[in-house]
Order: C-alpha cells, then sequence, then structure tokens
C-alpha cells in the first residue's frame, strides 16, 4: 500500500489544520454555543471573532512559555485569569461595529474567557515536546477557522432571516425565514455544515488513497 501523496497532503495541510481539516466548530465541535447563539447577525459574528482570536492567540503562547512549569490543577486558572484581563482590555474594539454591541452579545463575551477550544490549545501546547512555530501557527489558524465558521453561519441566518448582511438591506429576496433568527436554526446550520465539510475532508483523504493506490487492471475489468 503506497500513501505518498497522502503524507504530503497531511503535512501541508497540517500549517492549515485549525481553520480546516481541524475547524474548531465544524470538525472539531467545540466552541459551539457561539456558532448557535451568536450568529443572529454578522455583526456579532465579528465581535466574537476579534474577541475570540485576541485572546486566543496570547493565551496559547504564554501555556507554551509558561505551562510546563505550572501544576496541572493550577494551569487553567493562571489561562482563565490572563484570557480575563485580555478579554477586558479587548472589548472596546469591539465598539466600532455597533454600539452597545457588548451588551447585546452579554454573556458570551465572557464566557469566550473560557471556552473549550482555548483550554484545548493551551493543554496541548504546555507540554514540553511542543514546537513554538506550531503553537503561533494553530492559535492564529483556529481563530481565523473560527472565524470562518461563524462568518459562514451568520451570513445565512441574517441574510435568510431578516433580509439584511452586516445591517443593510439586501434587495431581491423574495421571502424571509423568520425561524433562521432563533437558536434552534443555530444548531441545524452548525450541524448541515459539519456533516459537509467532513464529507469534504473525508472525500480529499479517499482521493489521495486512490491516487496512491490506483485500481489494479484486473480489478478493473472485473467491475
Amino acid at each position: 500500500m503506497k500513501l505518498e501523496s497522502l503524507r504530503k497532503h497531511r503535512r501541508f495541510s497540517r500549517w492549515f489544520a485549525g481553520a480546516f481539516g481541524m475547524n474548531t466548530v465544524l470538525i472539531a465541535g467545540l466552541a459551539l454555543p457561539f456558532a448557535v447563539v451568536a450568529t443572529s447577525s454578522l455583526k456579532n459574528a465579528a465581535a466574537i471573532s476579534i474577541l475570540f482570536a485576541c485572546i486566543t492567540i496570547p493565551t496559547v503562547l504564554l501555556a507554551f512559555l509558561i505551562g510546563k512549569y505550572l501544576p496541572k490543577l493550577l494551569a487553567p486558572v493562571v489561562y482563565s485569569l490572563f484570557s480575563m484581563a485580555l478579554l477586558l482590555a479587548c472589548t472596546p474594539l469591539i465598539n466600532p461595529i455597533s454600539p452597545g454591541l457588548s451588551n447585546t452579545l452579554g454573556i458570551y463575551i465572557p464566557i469566550l474567557a473560557v471556552n473549550s477550544s482555548l483550554f484545548v490549545l493551551c493543554e496541548q501546547y504546555s507540554a514540553p515536546c511542543s514546537r513554538p512555530i506550531f503553537a503561533l501557527v494553530d492559535a492564529v489558524m483556529y481563530s481565523v477557522g473560527f472565524a470562518f465558521a461563524m462568518g459562514l453561519i451568520a451570513c445565512i441566518r441574517e441574510w435568510l432571516g431578516n433580509g439584511t448582511l452586516w445591517g443593510v438591506a439586501v434587495p431581491g429576496l423574495p421571502f424571509k425565514l423568520a425561524g433562521l433568527q432563533f437558536a434552534f436554526a443555530g444548531f441545524i446550520l452548525a450541524a448541515v455544515f459539519s456533516a459537509f465539510f467532513r464529507f469534504v475532508k473525508r472525500t480529499i483523504i479517499w482521493l489521495y488513497y486512490r491516487h496512491d493506490n490506483p485500481l489494479h487492471p484486473k480489478q478493473k475489468t472485473a467491475r
């Protein structure tokens, strides 16, 4: 069995795993509360994505630098306090998107400081054998993947549910599905997109496998 092309694909895609192959929302199934509730509009999705990146990248780098020296029970507390401090400092960044947006998002802003994907990355890169380049790359790519998933779901919900994008009316839509503005629609869209991207991922792997292991002429004849 030959797997040269598949191995090359995996080595290359490793650099973008957090954005696509291991997308924190659509593939890994992490940070789902934000994809379900905070995607009723594109502005909400953008604000959450900005804050996610602002706390994820520095906190993962902190975990890489000091995680190996912290006791296991103390490490999550340190990461949480650090990410909360970052969140407080960076929350004003979303005010230009829309005044009062931080009040609209409510509890989902502080929850960002203790989201599951952040702690998965921190635990992964606090290990002594972890590599600094991948700590930075994964922190950035997971933030990009999170923003992509949030934006994709938010565009569908706001456009079809409210007839707008970024709060601006989009002409030409013959109908509105107001139900998409409710939280259950976020669950459904997250599940649909998750199934689709998992299918695409498996199909790509299968194509590389078939490229490395083409059918034998006798097998083709038998078919």
